[in-house]
């Protein structure tokens, strides 16, 4: 009768537990309804980052392009600035005095180094601070790509028996069904907003960069004006007419770049 009685719940239990295999194949037929959104996910949020690169690509390449305009110009200028305080040495009468003239020389190649060093400052600056924003928009960028595409279908299964209680999975998947269907949303106007800022801060950046170039540029005048002023006053040189100038640089094949209109440009863009 013991026997009976055993045998009895043991069937009875083998029944319940029978009972419940539906529902573990309900489990594998949910994670295959799953999939396709999970899909969705991970090509939605592929799509919205790459065309985030490409916008933040776009947004760099013109700050690039942008900073290699200012310092080509002003390059240029300070050139062209050298080459008039050196052409009036080179052509000083001889009742100059050569001696100073050759201080005036050297006053004039150092005002050019100097120069030289302010320029480098202000696009290592420039650099430095770029690093840090970008690196700042693809490790944002980065970490929500892998909490997107990285949320996963299969740790459902962590620490669970399919078998033994499908109820807890089902649950699990039916949480991780409601969650997917925010995602997209969320993360579209996080990226568009990553995006913005980003363009907005490179902005400040080429106005920080464009005045520190000024900067180095006034003080580079100065120096040319104070190199200029001890030709003429210490080492008795005359001043050669523009149109002189001109006419011997034509002769020698010197060519002239026209001065840049960058701040006009600059001024109207960032309202300066």
């Amino acid at each position: 009768m013991k026997s009976f009685v055993i045998a009895a719940i043991l069937f009875v239990g083998l029944s319940a537990v029978s009972g419940d295999r539906p529902k573990s194949e309900t489990v594998l037929a949910t994670m295959n309804n799953l999939r396709p959104r999970y899909r969705e996910i991970q090509d939605f949020v592929i799509e919205t980052l790459s065309d985030a690169r490409l916008s933040s690509s776009a947004k760099l390449n013109v700050f690039h392009e942008d900073v290699l305009k200012v310092k080509e110009t002003l390059v240029s200028d300070a050139i062209n600035e050298e080459d008039k305080i050196i052409f009036q040495i080179d052509n000083q009468p001889s009742s100059a005095d050569v001696p100073c003239l050759s201080f005036v020389r050297l006053m004039t190649d150092s005002v050019m180094n100097l120069a030289g060093s302010g320029f480098a400052t202000c696009i290592t600056e420039a650099s430095d601070a770029l690093t840090v924003e970008v690196n700042k928009f693809y490790a944002a960028m980065q970490k929500d790509e892998s909490e997107y595409i990285g949320i996963g279908l299969l740790n459902v299964f962590k620490d669970e028996n399919i078998f033994y209680d499908p109820e807890r999975i089902l649950t699990k998947l039916s949480s991780k069904s409601g969650n997917m269907e925010q995602y997209p949303t969320s993360i579209q106007d996080e990226v568009t907003e990553w995006v913005a800022v980003l363009g907005s801060t490179m902005d400040g950046l080429e106005q920080t960069y464009i005045a520190c170039m000024t900067d180095s540029e006034q003080r580079m005048k100065t120096g040319f004006e104070l190199a200029r002023a001890n030709m003429m006053a210490t080492c008795g040189a005359v001043a050669i007419a523009p149109a002189a100038e001109s006419a011997l640089k034509a002769t020698s094949g010197a060519v002239v770049e026209p001065q840049s209109d960058f701040r006009k440009i600059f001024r109207e863009r960032f309202g300066l």
